[in-house]
């Protein structure tokens, strides 16, 4: 596998229930990857669950990135 040299971060989408996996650097503004949660009407704790269970799949993917020397050394 290649080592993408990509830093990155994880932003809540501005249109969508999603969250997003950017690059971030100096002129580089692109998305990664999109992790979106399910929103169901009148029942606040399950979409808190579901946006939480999302937000943690963003920063497992975006932790990838952002150490793909050491993960990709083992």
């Amino acid at each position: 596998m290649e080592n993408p040299n990509t830093n990155t971060k994880v932003k809540h989408s501005e249109s969508k229930n999603a969250w997003n996996i950017v690059a971030e650097g100096l002129g580089v503004k692109y998305k990664i990857a999109r992790v979106p949660y399910l929103v169901i009407e009148d029942c606040e704790i399950m979409n808190e669950i579901e946006k939480s269970i999302a937000l943690k799949h963003a920063n497992y993917i975006s932790y990838c990135f952002n150490n793909s020397s050491k993960i990709l050394q083992n």
